[in-house]
């Protein structure tokens, strides 16, 4: 197998636990494809078939609204999965799916890796428990969505980006800051106004992706001070 897809996969938490054996009957052939910008890999009531697992790239999670545009869900990048409605029997898509950057996708097979599941039952319930993490996180970036400011979604994100680094930090921007508006939920004015303000906490951004936080303490600060609020005030 190629190695830039066992790369891909045992990145990711929810096939690091398959058996080596099972990844090569649950790809698809070609194992790494090619997904140009603007390509729709399925739309909203599509039968969910296939899950692309990125190397890297961006795709964007929309929802059709009719009468309004689209709304976007979710904006996922390199290590993130596409279509995990394909590990259910007979699910359909509940958002459409659309490359907004170029990118390389292992491809994996729904009903192929449902079958694999039929027989292990532990691993079956590996899988359910990374599935609902990555639930827990969804309702958790739609709740800071809701209930943070556009300075505090931008320091969560960032805080993010750096994980567990410490004092001075640079964190490289996944992708440009127009797409990073989108994924925040605010328009690239707004963007910028609040990097504007994180300036004020040592936060400096320049024309290109890199990002650098004199203090890495002042965010995370902030960051879990939004996490208690909405935990209900629980330490």
């Amino acid at each position: 197998m190629n190695s830039d897809i066992l790369a891909v996969l045992n990145d990711h938490p929810l096939f690091e636990s398959l058996p080596p054996d099972v990844l090569p009957q649950v790809l698809d052939a070609p194992e790494l494809v090619a997904l140009p910008k603007g390509l729709t890999l399925f739309r909203q009531g599509d039968p969910a078939d296939r899950l692309y697992v990125l190397a890297d790239g961006l795709v964007e999670l929309h929802v059709d609204r009719p009468g309004l545009p689209p709304e976007v869900m979710a904006r996922l990048g390199t290590g993130e999965c596409a279509g995990a409605n394909a590990l259910m029997p007979d699910a359909i898509h509940s958002t459409a799916a659309r490359v907004v950057q170029a990118a390389r996708a292992a491809v994996i097979s729904g009903p192929r890796l449902q079958d694999a599941l039929a027989g292990d039952f532990d691993l079956t319930l590996s899988l359910i428990a990374v599935m609902a993490g990555s639930l827990r996180g969804q309702i958790k970036e739609i709740t800071e969505l809701k209930l943070q400011s556009t300075t505090e979604r931008l320091a969560s994100y960032l805080v993010t980006l750096a994980g567990g680094g410490q004092g001075r930090t640079v964190v490289r921007l996944p992708f440009e800051k127009r797409l990073l508006a989108d994924r925040l939920g605010m328009e690239p004015a707004t963007l910028s106004r609040a990097f504007a303000r994180l300036r004020e906490m040592g936060v400096e951004t320049g024309r290109g992706d890199r990002v650098e936080i004199a203090d890495l303490a002042l965010l995370r600060e902030m960051s879990e001070e939004m996490e208690t609020m909405m935990d209900g005030g629980k330490p």
